[in-house]
C-alpha cells in the first residue's frame, strides 16, 4: 500500500512559528488550495481552525469542499470568478477575488436578488502579470462601481510576491502596493491588506494586517512527513537483461532488483527514472530503467535481508538515512510544492503526531 505520512504537530509548529514571528495584531491566512497542497485539506483545517484567522483556496469547488467541514473560519478564493461560479459563490457566502475581468454590476445584481452582501478581496497586479488590475485607472474606475455599491463589501486588498526573498524586487512590489492602497483608502474603505507569502513572511519587515502562507505551513525541518511504499516482488536478472519500458536500463552483471508498487500514477515523478534514489531498510537503492504507472524497479543488489513487503521510502527517513523532498525535486528539475501536490488521491494518508514513527497512534490514522 502507498502511503503519505503526515506529521500533524510539525504543521502546527509551524503555523505556531510563523504567527510568532508576525506582530500580535497580524493575522494569519493558512492557504490550503490543491488538497491543502497533497496534505489533506479536511485534516488540515480541522488541525489549524483554532490556530488561524483565515484559510484560502483557489477554486470554488475547493471552498465547497470546504465549506461541507463546518469550520467557523473564513475562508478566501483566490482566483477571480465569472458566470455561474460567481452566483454560486455569492449564494454560498464565499469571500472572493475581483480582477480587472471581474463584473461588479454582476456581483450587485446577484447579491441583491439574493439579499446578501457579497464580500470581495481586490487583486492588484504588482509585477506577476498574473490576475489583478495592473493599472491605477483601472482600479479608479473599479472603485468608483464599489463606492456605488450597496451589497459589495470590500473585505481585503492583496497581491502576490513573485520572488519574495529578492529584497529589492519585492521593496519594488510593495510600493506599488502602497499606491494601490492609496487609491482603495481614498474611496473611503478599509480593507485587510495582505501581501506576504511564505518567503515574504520571513523578509517583509510590513507585514500588513495579514500573512498568507501556503509551503511554509508544510515544510518539514526533520524531513518527518514521508511518502513510501513497499516491495511487492524480488526477483534476479542477468547480465544482458532489460528492465523496465524501452529497455533503456541494460544489466551489465547479476543482480538482485526489486518492484516497488507505486508509479507516476500515485505520484512518483517519470523524472527520476535511472538517476533517483529510494529507501530500503535504511540504504539507498537507485531507481532502474523508466518509471511504470503503477510501478517502479529498483537495485537492491547490496542490500542485505530484503524481503517482500518491506517499506521503500521515496521521500522521507528511513532509520539513519533520509532523501528530503526537497533532493526529489531537485532531480526532477522541480519545486517541492509540485511532489508534495503530485501526490494522487491513490495514496492514502496517513496522520501521526510527532515522532511516531510506528503510525502507533490509531486516531491520525485516518483517510483525509
Amino acid at each position: 500500500m502507498c502511503k503519505f505520512v503526515v506529521n500533524l504537530r510539525e504543521i502546527l509548529d509551524n503555523v505556531n512559528y510563523i504567527k510568532n514571528k508576525a506582530d500580535k495584531s497580524t493575522k494569519v491566512c493558512a492557504v490550503v488550495k490543491a488538497n491543502a497542497y497533497g496534505f489533506g485539506m479536511a485534516k488540515i483545517c480541522t488541525l489549524l481552525k483554532s490556530s488561524v484567522d483565515y484559510f484560502a483556496v483557489a477554486k470554488l469547488s475547493e471552498f465547497i469542499k470546504y465549506k461541507a467541514l463546518n469550520i467557523d473560519v473564513p475562508c478566501i478564493i483566490l482566483s477571480p470568478l465569472y458566470g455561474k461560479d460567481l452566483n454560486l459563490a455569492i449564494k454560498e457566502g464565499a469571500e472572493f477575488t475581483i480582477s480587472t475581468c471581474t463584473s461588479i454590476k454582476d456581483i450587485e445584481e446577484i447579491a441583491k436578488s439574493y439579499d446578501v452582501r457579497a464580500k470581495v478581496h481586490i487583486k492588484v497586479d504588482t509585477g506577476m502579470s498574473r490576475y489583478g488590475y495592473n493599472s491605477k485607472n483601472l482600479l479608479l474606475r473599479a472603485m468608483q462601481k464599489l463606492q456605488k455599491c450597496g451589497n459589495i463589501d470590500v473585505v481585503g486588498l492583496f497581491t502576490h510576491l513573485y520572488e519574495g526573498n529578492n529584497a529589492q524586487k519585492t521593496q519594488n512590489q510593495i510600493r506599488e502596493f502602497v499606491k494601490y492602497k492609496e487609491i482603495v483608502n481614498r474611496y473611503g474603505f478599509d480593507p485587510i491588506c495582505h501581501v506576504a507569502n511564505s518567503e515574504g513572511t520571513n523578509t517583509l519587515d510590513d507585514k500588513f494586517d495579514m500573512v498568507r502562507v501556503g509551503y511554509d505551513v508544510y515544510t518539514s525541518k526533520d524531513s518527518s512527513h514521508k511518502f513510501e511504499t513497499c516491495i511487492r516482488e524480488i526477483k534476479q536478472i542477468e547480465k544482458g537483461d532489460k528492465v523496465s519500458y524501452n529497455g533503456k536500463f541494460v544489466a551489465k552483471k547479476y543482480m538482485e532488483i526489486a518492484i516497488c508498487g507505486a508509479g507516476y500514477a500515485d505520484g512518483v515523478k517519470r523524472a527520476l527514472s535511472k538517476k533517483g534514489y529510494v529507501l530500503i531498510r535504511g540504504q539507498r537503492a537507485k531507481i532502474l530503467g523508466t518509471i511504470c504507472m503503477d510501478s517502479f524497479m529498483v537495485d537492491i543488489t547490496n542490500i542485505k535481508k530484503v524481503k517482500l513487503t518491506d517499506k521503500v521510502v521515496i521521500f522521507g527517513k528511513s532509520k539513519d538515512n533520509v532523501i528530503s523532498v526537497c533532493e526529489v525535486a531537485k532531480k526532477c528539475g522541480t519545486i517541492p510544492y509540485e511532489i508534495y501536490t503530485g501526490i494522487t488521491d491513490r495514496v492514502k494518508r496517513v496522520y501521526i503526531w510527532g515522532n511516531d514513527a510506528g503510525y502507533s497512534r490509531q486516531v491520525w490514522r485516518k483517510k483525509a
